[in-house]
């Protein structure tokens, strides 16, 4: 029976997910097929090159530079974040990305993209990912502060609109044991004020009713599919790993020493929960 690993996005709260998949590579914990979303892709691609530390690196050493994300570099090309620096700089020069690991590794990954024409959920593989890690960038594109992504004939955007943990996604897939990592606390309940004010978001993408409408009702689909995370726990087929103190910090958050400290909270959740992790792989293998 096959396992997964469901990761959540979260921006820079993905820095705890960073620390949890640390634990895991340091006891050679690599599970057959990740389903991740936004941040959480982004941490799988260094699970899934078993580059330890590589994700920690980069929210604590580079978050904070103008390059990574800036207002300025939103004045410039219509986006918040330096994609170019972050997929391309950091990951061929600063902070070199193992794709040689990465693309002969037998594990398997899907990325969650949301379709702007349909808002319904876009998946692409490790076979789709290209050199420009197109698929990561579509994933990482919040809506509003991020441009729209035209990929493989689709116009793709932040995949937390779709899919924010697509747990759901998994068990139609028949992968019906697995393994959550969420970067909110148990006490969180989303909102249901969006991030932006609707008129916004209903100016930016009024050629996409269905995306507009999908913005504006995503609290709805995350509660839901955090609930399902529960219920599968509650069941025995899942283990939820989650902060275990409420992270409070601003999705895109600069301080270098709070991401640590966020970092160490996923190393020490993850390490309190490992025994119970070993024993759920064993049982359900």
């Amino acid at each position: 029976m096959e396992i997964g690993l469901i990761l959540e996005g979260g921006g820079n709260r993905g820095v705890y997910t960073a620390g949890v998949l640390d634990v895991l590579m340091q006891n050679q914990i690599y599970l057959p097929i990740t389903y991740a979303v936004s941040a959480g892709a982004c941490n799988a691609m260094s699970y899934l090159s078993k580059q330890e530390k590589r994700s920690y690196r980069i929210f604590t050493e580079y978050a904070s530079d103008k390059r990574y994300s800036s207002w300025m570099l939103y004045l410039k090309t219509g986006s918040l974040f330096g994609f170019d620096f972050i997929f391309r700089e950091l990951s061929d020069n600063l902070l070199p990305f193992d794709y040689d690991e990465f693309y002969g590794t037998s594990m398997r990954l899907k990325i969650f993209t949301t379709d702007c024409e349909t808002a319904k959920p876009v998946v692409f593989t490790n076979k789709d990912m290209d050199h420009e890690l197109r698929p990561l960038i579509a994933t990482s594109s919040l809506p509003v502060i991020a441009n729209i992504v035209e990929f493989q004939g689709h116009k793709l955007l932040d995949g937390c609109v779709a899919a924010p943990i697509p747990i759901d996604h998994a068990i139609r897939d028949g992968v019906t044991k697995n393994i959550i990592i969420l970067t909110r606390d148990r006490t969180y309940s989303k909102p249901s004020k969006p991030d932006f004010p609707p008129f916004l978001v209903k100016w930016k993408y009024k050629k996409y009713p269905e995306l507009v409408s999908a913005i504006l009702q995503r609290y709805r689909i995350y509660q839901a599919e955090r609930e399902l995370c529960y219920q599968e726990q509650e069941k025995g087929n899942a283990v939820v790993i989650q902060p275990s103190s409420p992270i409070v910090m601003k999705r895109q958050c600069r301080d270098s020493s709070k991401m640590k400290e966020i970092y160490q909270m996923g190393v020490r959740d993850a390490s309190e929960r490992l025994t119970e992790i070993k024993r759920f792989i064993t049982v359900n293998s």
